[in-house]
């Protein structure tokens, strides 16, 4: 069995195309040894390429337009956004300008974007790995939060344009989102878009707190503040929390996985729970199930500890809310 001759040391490091080993004296046979791996179509390396989003964005960024961007949620996933699960597709989305002969192939989904809408829209680029050679062109975070519109169900929308405002290092701010919103009129998903712009909040740290946010607001109980730090009855400090109504003293806390699987964190919520009832505060503790089974009885218990601390709702009862999508 004959042995395939090495390759230039700098195509061993990194994917390269066809192309780019052609003109580096890389022969066509040595390009269809069976040493390489082929992730795209005109596409080598000398490695399997490793598990992750951005592994494989830049295995393919070696055949792209210089013009093109990762965009929808290939780039939501690449700036780990809060995804649904029913979102998840293998594919790889790929922008460029409208006039242009979008991409395709196995793998890759390639999309238009108007050109009143891309000039004004600067590609932002991230840095992966701390590496230099690894910068991936990204559409901007508004852009991304568009495309998204009409794939994504309305609360999830939400959901993702909080995440984009939330926190020191926020990729876009609420004026951003809803002018982009109105920029997107004519798209699909558009008329979802304006309404989610307008519900977008700054504040939530995951997705499950952003849709229970939206699910008692659909059922008609007052909006709640998000991750404020609330104080005893002697203006004391006590902790953050997720969800809370001062003025009737009542809040929320999710508990994912993590809460349950952690030992330490189990036993510091415990604890903080009994911090928030000794200063003063009725607490409610949320889980998968309250957003992803059926909402309706921690919504009926939040609305009667609401009324229990002086709320006076408009109606008997709350409105049925559906359950949100995994």
């Amino acid at each position: 069995m004959v042995r395939p001759s090495e390759l230039p040391s700098w195509l061993e490091a990194a994917p390269f195309s066809c192309a780019t080993g052609l003109a580096n004296g890389v022969s066509r046979r040595r390009l269809r040894a069976g040493d390489l791996t082929a992730p795209f179509h005109g596409i080598r390396q000398s490695h399997p390429v490793p598990e992750g989003i951005a592994w494989k964005c830049r295995a393919y960024r070696e055949r792209m337009r210089l013009d093109a961007a990762f965009s929808h949620e290939t780039a939501a996933l690449l700036l780990g956004l809060p995804l649904p699960l029913y979102l998840h597709s293998p594919s790889l989305d790929v922008s460029i300008p409208q006039g242009h002969h979008p991409p395709n192939g196995a793998g890759v989904v390639g999309h238009e974007v108007a050109n009143r809408l891309w000039a004004h829209r600067d590609l932002v680029h991230r840095d992966f790995a701390h590496d230099a050679l690894f910068v991936l062109p990204i559409v901007s975070a508004a852009l991304m939060w568009s495309q998204l519109a009409s794939a994504l169900d309305l609360d999830d929308l939400v959901a993702l344009g909080d995440a984009l405002v939330t926190g020191p290092e926020a990729l876009a701010t609420v004026d951003e989102l809803r002018l982009m919103a109105v920029s997107w009129a004519g798209n699909r998903g558009s008329k979802k878009l304006r309404q989610a712009a307008e519900e977008v909040r700054r504040g939530p740290l995951s997705r499950p707190e952003s849709l229970i946010r939206l699910q008692v607001l659909r059922a008609g109980i007052p909006e709640p503040r998000l991750n404020l730090t609330v104080r005893d009855q002697t203006g004391e400090h006590l902790a953050m929390t997720d969800l809370c109504w001062p003025k009737y003293r009542t809040l929320v806390e999710y508990e994912g996985d993590y809460h349950r699987s952690s030992r330490a964190k189990f036993r510091s919520d415990v604890t903080r729970m009994e911090m928030f009832t000794d200063g003063g505060w009725s607490g409610l503790r949320a889980h998968a199930d309250d957003v992803f089974g059926d909402p309706n009885p921690f919504v009926a218990r939040l609305w009667r500890r609401l009324e229990q601390r002086g709320w006076h709702p408009d109606t008997a009862q709350p409105l049925w809310v559906p359950p949100a999508r995994r």
